[in-house]
This record gives structure tokens, sequence and C-alpha cells, in this order.
């Protein structure tokens, strides 16, 4: 004896769209190739890179020209800081939560070089993917020099008598500041991890507010490279690589301190990590790893993680 089907229209059609799906997991040739994944990780990274960049060099350029005029070395208003520093942090924070499914939402050689060390980014995926936010940081460049009028005005410069070595470690403590917060918003799994885009552009924002008027504020190796190529490189060129990249590896000495330590025990109840943290010391292994937002890289995802 059969049991009485059901004659909800609604139902059955939702079943029949479930029967019909496929996710990409049960895909097989040539959704599986690791070198496929590996592409669509890298063209996100373009994509992402370019969007941002393009927003924030509009923005930028617009308040350049408007700040004063007749003098483009002239300090910059608190107005044109606010403006600049909005471009850049709402830029980064939108395109982000666009692209962080595809390909991680880096934009910046930097956090892609945090995210290798700590193990979220494969080497090969990372070797590819710093090209291609160069690229995107060039066309982006491009594109702002030929749509609107007058030289490009957004390449990094030292102001207002910053000196090289205060414009590396000025580079160098506010990129910490941002791959920090990569760190704790997007690789740290918690309640918050799906509003670290807005984390991010934060950052970005506070930076900008920070060190324009020192050093342009860079935090970003491809943000510095693309506009050096169309309007020339100075002579200090390589205090936004080093210092960012300097930067990179000083938050992951912090990151690791605090993981060895197993920070989360001193303030239990913050997080999802909340039962973990309230075992007593003696019923939990020594230095567990606290689970990460971003899966471990694998080659046959594209070495890359997903928050």
């Amino acid at each position: 004896m059969t049991a009485p089907t059901s004659h909800n229209p609604v139902k059955q059609a939702v079943d029949a769209v479930h029967a019909t799906q496929v996710t990409p997991a049960k895909r097989g040739y040539p959704y599986n190739l690791p070198s496929r994944n590996l592409i669509v990780v890298v063209l996100g990274e373009f994509c992402g890179t370019f969007m941002f960049l393009l927003l924030s060099f509009i923005g930028a350029q617009t308040a350049l020209v408007t700040n004063s005029p007749d003098d483009s070395s002239a300090p910059l208003s608190p107005a044109s800081l606010m403006y600049i520093a909005s471009s850049f942090g709402t830029a980064i924070a939108v395109n982000v939560w666009i692209f962080y499914r595809v390909s991680g939402g880096m934009f910046n050689p930097a956090v892609t070089l945090g995210l290798l060390l700590v193990g979220a980014v494969k080497p090969l995926a990372g070797l590819c993917i710093i090209p291609a936010q160069l690229v995107a940081s060039i066309a982006a460049s491009a594109v702002v020099y030929g749509v609107l009028p007058g030289p490009l005005l957004v390449n990094n410069t030292l102001g207002n008598g910053a000196t090289v070595a205060q414009g590396f470690f000025i580079e160098m403590l506010l990129t910490a500041q941002l791959v920090l917060t990569v760190y704790f918003l997007a690789v740290e799994k918690h309640r918050a991890t799906f509003l670290a885009p807005i984390g991010v552009g934060i950052s970005v924002f506070i930076a900008h507010i920070t060190a324009t008027n020192w050093t342009g504020t860079s935090i970003n190796p491809a943000r510095s490279f693309g506009p050096a190529v169309i309007a020339g490189f100075v002579n200090y060129h390589w205090i936004y690589w080093i210092g960012p990249f300097a930067g990179a590896i000083l938050s992951f000495l912090v990151y690791g301190m605090f993981k060895w330590l197993e920070y989360q025990t001193a303030n239990p109840g913050q997080d999802d990590d909340m039962e973990k943290a309230q075992k007593p010391v003696d019923e939990r292994p020594p230095l567990v790893p606290r689970d990460s937002g971003f899966e471990v890289a694998s080659p046959l995802e594209g070495g890359h993680g997903q928050p």
C-alpha cells in the first residue's frame, strides 16, 4: 500500500527545481580542473582590482583637481582628504563584497602575501594573482588618464617634507593595520565574518585619512604601480613595495603571536569559539588552531581560500 502523494503545487514546483539543480561541487570535467579554478581566481582578482582602483582613482583625481587648481602640490584640505578616503574605502568595500566568493577579494599584493603566509593562498596561485593585480592597476590608470582631462594626478609621492624613511614606516604600519583587519575579520571565523568587507573598507578609509598628505597612501603596491607606469616613477618608488610587504610580515608575526597564545581564552564568549574558549586549559590540546573563515588552500580549489 503506497502512501498518498502531496498535491501541493508549490511544494511540487520547489521539489522539481531542487531535483534539477546541479551544484559546482558535483560537476565533472572541466569544472574540477585545478587550472580552470586558478583561471577563475585570476580573472576575479583582475576584475575586482580594476573596478576598485578605477573608482578610487576617479574619486581621487576629482578631489585633487578641485583642491587647489593653481598649485597641485598644495596640502590637501580636510574636505579633499575625506573625499579621497571615502573613494578608496567605499570602492574596496563594495568590490571585496562582490568578489570574495570568486577570488577572496584581495586586490593587493601585500594582502596576498599575508594570506600566503597563513596558508590561505597557495604559492602558485599567489604567483599568478599578483601579476593580475598589477595589470589591473595599469589598466585602471590608463582608463582614468584617457577619460578624464589633464594629467594623471594619483601617482604616489611624498609630500609636506616627509622623508623616505618616514614614508617607509608610515606605509609599513598602515599596511600592517590593513592585513590584521583581514586576518581577524576574514581569515578568522566568527559571527562578524560576513561584515569583513566593511571592516576592510574602514581600515583603508582610516589609512587615507592618516597618510595621504605624507605619502599619498599606497598600502598596496598595485595601487602605486599602475599610476607610476602612466605618470612616471619617482626614485623612492620602492617604499611603496617594501613598506607594504614589510607591513604584511609584521602583521603575520603579531597574528601568529596571538594565535600561539590562544588569544580567545583571554576574552571568552565574544564569538563562535565561545565553547572552545571556556573549556579548562587541561581539557584542550595545546595550541589548537582556531577555525578559519578561509578553507585550507587546495590545488583542486585553484589554490585560494574561500571566506
